[in-house]
């Protein structure tokens, strides 16, 4: 007998130091959602989200992925932000043929046959983000990471091209999650006397608020340091004051600011859902795009089965918010156009820089030496 709905897991964290970006995804897997059931569904049956909280614990994550496949008969789950929570679900999906779609940034170096990877590797993020802050600011970078497997497989690779290309890492510095403001003001004052042309920033979550905070709080008058960063969004911005924000950097396939049509519409769904004055990120963006695409999938095969819509998955498109997405049959990972945004007073990014091109994710780098022109 066939379910009345088509269930589908939402694993990410509502509560501890990653809530303020996994919420983002949540939001996105949900708009996705209504906005499929107010058509109808898929063939006329219903998405029914299944949302657990793992509450930031890999531990959680691995045994609630084995609930959802197991327990609940689920077999596609939109879930993980942090690298270590999805190595913790990686085994499950793969051993019990479910699918993972991954809509988080990432250090790459990494494929599964059961994973959907949405984020961006570092080909499509790191590349253009050091080639923008050589031209425009200097090639003495500070790195400040929270102390997560994703910030230091990232900085590594930061350090190979800035090694490679005439630039010098000034410092690299590590905070546990739940750092403070007093704790991070000390190494800041110490990165900003050091003459320092830009922070990159692998700060994630909650600290990345706290992180751009004290760092206000540090910075001299005229001085022009950028945090540049991978993984702060409109969410985070949100959160912050105005000061705080304005003129920082960060490098995402995706901003709410773009303007053509398809965004237009997603923005104007997103805040009728979620409030007026909130403003959609990346992480809202790429899990509503993959719900869309699964759902675009269980609809051309009418099955719900890895086998049957994994080979239908890699031929996908979407034409998303952010342009056509699709799913790269050699590594499971979207193809992304990359951008460059400016934070602003009001929590919102003008794009200062865009990619003439979706650029294909290369997650092993085999195609790039670390020598940039710049």
């Amino acid at each position: 007998m066939v379910d009345s709905t088509i269930k589908i897991g939402v694993l990410f964290s509502q509560s501890g130091p990653m809530a303020v970006t996994e919420t983002a995804h949540i939001q996105g897997v949900l708009l996705a959602c209504e906005e499929l059931n107010a058509q109808g569904g898929i063939r006329g049956r219903l998405i029914e989200p299944v949302i657990v909280n793992p509450d930031g614990s890999d531990e959680r994550y691995d045994r609630m992925a084995t609930d959802l496949l197991l327990k609940q008969g689920i077999n596609a789950i939109f879930g993980c932000c942090l690298s270590t929570s999805r190595k913790a679900v990686l085994p499950i999906v793969e051993r019990y043929n479910g699918i993972l779609f991954y809509p988080s940034v990432y250090e790459g170096f990494e494929y599964s046959p059961n994973v959907i990877y949405g984020g961006a590797v570092p080909n499509q993020v790191i590349v253009p983000l050091l080639e923008y802050l050589f031209a425009h600011h200097g090639k003495r970078i500070a790195l400040v990471g929270s102390d997560t497997l994703y910030a230091r497989e990232i900085n590594r690779i930061v350090n190979e091209f800035l090694s490679d290309s005439g630039g010098s890492v000034v410092e690299e510095i590590y905070f546990p999650f739940g750092t403070s403001a007093a704790r991070f003001e000390p190494a800041l004052k110490r990165v900003v006397a050091s003459g320092v042309d830009a922070i990159m920033s692998t700060v994630v979550g909650e600290d990345g608020v706290v992180l751009y905070e004290a760092f206000h709080s540090v910075e001299r008058d005229g001085q022009d340091i950028p945090i540049a960063s991978l993984t702060t969004t409109e969410s985070e911005l949100a959160k912050m004051s105005a000061g705080a924000r304005a003129g920082h950097l960060s490098a995402l396939p995706y901003f709410g600011t773009l303007d053509n049509p398809q965004n237009k519409a997603f923005v104007a769904a997103f805040q009728k859902r979620y409030g007026e004055r909130k403003t959609p990120g990346v992480y809202t963006e790429v899990c509503y795009a993959l719900v869309h695409i699964y759902a675009d999938a269980v609809r051309q095969c009418g099955e719900t089965d890895s086998d049957s819509i994994l080979p239908i998955l890699t031929s996908a498109v979407f034409k998303g918010p952010s342009g056509d997405k699709s799913i790269d049959l050699d590594t499971n990972h979207f193809m992304q156009r990359p951008l460059i945004g400016r934070a602003n007073i009001s929590g919102d990014f003008d794009i200062v820089w865009r990619s003439n091109a979706p650029i294909r994710a290369d997650p092993y780098l085999v195609a790039y030496d670390r020598s940039l022109s710049r």
